[in-house]
């Protein structure tokens, strides 16, 4: 017989043997639902817990958006000709990094100046305006090597121009946020941790409670695989369950601090939602849960079926 006829043959045995091992499986988690309950509980918990931090931290990036303070890039010209500056000017028109420019006369930025002042008569005693001609430039991206090339550029474009760029807090805001994004992953790499040793030691007990079945069983040459089959199937069935369990933990979390967030963002003159978390979002969860289970009780199944007589 081609061995290919064979596989096609023993698939009807073989999902017949997955299909009872998932019923058993269903079955033995039924029959202790509170037990059962509590192990997706906390399964769910640790998976919402960096979610909801992950989708705080998501937002909170969104929300630095609407701050009205974008990294500008100032050129003093006082020691830079007409030459120089009318091809800066044209340089500045041409480049597709540039959202856009400003020039300020000297003459212009010392009368915004006097009449910012309570009393501008402080100002006429000077004989000469003290100003430089200046170019504002706002950078269309507020990436800070972007902003950090452009400056360079344009320094090396008018060297003798003084060239101050405003992008520190640019580079703090990354920082924090990165900083942030690495914290969430340990967090979650632990937690994560936590979960399959915690579902690895409730599938070890389980099996240890059949150790007459699983005695019995192997008599009737039963093999590894077939052993551990109800145990992973119970894993996934966990790992589903508490991923459901996160998503709705989650849209609950969010909900109740969208309202709050919203008042906060307000009174700092900010128009802020609390955005949802992505349809993506929410089945990788499921996923995440799903995977989880499976882990958990394939090491918890492989170590009491090695320990078992």
């Amino acid at each position: 017989m081609r061995p290919g006829r064979r596989l096609i043959d023993a698939l009807p045995a073989w999902l017949d043997s997955h299909r009872d091992a998932a019923r058993r499986s269903l079955g033995r988690r039924l029959q202790a639902p509170v037990l059962s309950l509590i192990t997706i509980a906390v399964l769910g918990f640790i998976l919402a817990l960096p979610a909801y931090l992950w989708v705080l931290l998501d937002n909170a990036r969104a929300l630095s958006a609407h701050v009205d303070h974008d990294p500008r890039i100032a050129l003093y010209l006082d020691h830079v000709d007409e030459e120089t500056a009318g091809r800066l000017e044209d340089a500045l028109d041409d480049d597709e990094r540039v959202a856009r420019w400003e020039r300020i006369d000297a003459d212009t930025a010392l009368g915004a100046y006097r009449d910012s002042l309570p009393d501008p008569e402080l100002l006429d005693w000077l004989e000469d305006n003290p100003l430089p001609d200046v170019i504002d430039v706002v950078p269309a991206s507020t990436q800070p090597d972007t902003v950090a090339a452009l400056r360079d550029d344009l320094r090396a474009l008018a060297p003798e121009a003084g060239v101050v760029a405003d992008d520190e807090w640019v580079r703090q805001l990354n920082s924090l946020h990165e900083l942030g994004l690495r914290i969430l992953s340990v967090v979650a790499a632990l937690l994560g941790l936590g979960a399959v040793l915690i579902l690895a030691l409730a599938t070890a007990s389980e099996l240890r409670e059949r150790q007459e079945e699983i005695a019995i069983s192997r008599i009737s040459g039963a093999t590894h695989r077939f052993l551990r089959r109800p145990s992973l199937y119970g894993g996934v069935l966990t790992g589903f369950g508490g991923g459901v369990f996160s998503v709705i933990l989650l849209l609950v979390g969010v909900a109740l601090s969208r309202e709050p967030l919203t008042e906060a963002a307000a009174a700092f003159d900010l128009e802020f939602t609390l955005r949802l978390p992505h349809a993506g979002d929410l089945l990788g969860l499921i996923v995440a849960g799903l995977i989880l289970g499976w882990l958990g009780a394939r090491l918890g199944s492989g170590h009491a079926l090695r320990d078992a007589p």
